[in-house]
């Protein structure tokens, strides 16, 4: 599967299966602590993040976010913690300065799912997890 410049510069290797992964996992504490986003709930800090997904589609993130991911997105309802869920992601982080809900914070703390925000739009954010794994930040 060919992919273009922009998009693999995104991803550290193609893909495996079904999974996408960095080579260089860090923490959902190492991305707190770098700034590139910002707790709101977090279940276990040393969850590893092995890639990262981007979608607003709840089933699109059900059939396509692996284990391990941080999910990126705008979408502030609870029902979003059910794909997180069903995928197993290390996080959910909430892109773009969109305010995070309590109802949100409050599911994601009854489902054990770390909740982070961003003031960074997705394709910022996406491109700062990749630098972060790859020792560039």
């Amino acid at each position: 599967m060919k992919m273009s410049a922009s998009i693999s510069a995104l991803k550290c290797r193609f893909r495996e299966g079904n999974d996408l992964k960095y080579s260089k996992p860090f923490t959902v504490n190492d991305l707190i602590s770098s700034g590139g986003a910002k707790a709101e709930y977090v279940e276990d800090a040393d969850r590893l993040i092995t890639g990262g997904f981007a979608t607003d589609l709840l089933s699109h993130a059900i059939g396509n976010a692996s284990s391990g991911d941080a999910w990126l997105t705008v979408l502030t309802n609870p029902n979003i913690t059910a794909p997180a869920s069903i995928a197993d992601v290390s996080c959910i982080i909430v892109c773009d300065a969109t305010p995070v809900t309590d109802a949100l914070k409050s599911k994601c703390e009854i489902m054990g799912i770390s909740l982070l925000s961003s003031e960074l739009p997705i394709t910022d954010l996406s491109v700062f997890l990749y630098n972060l794994q790859a020792g560039l930040k």
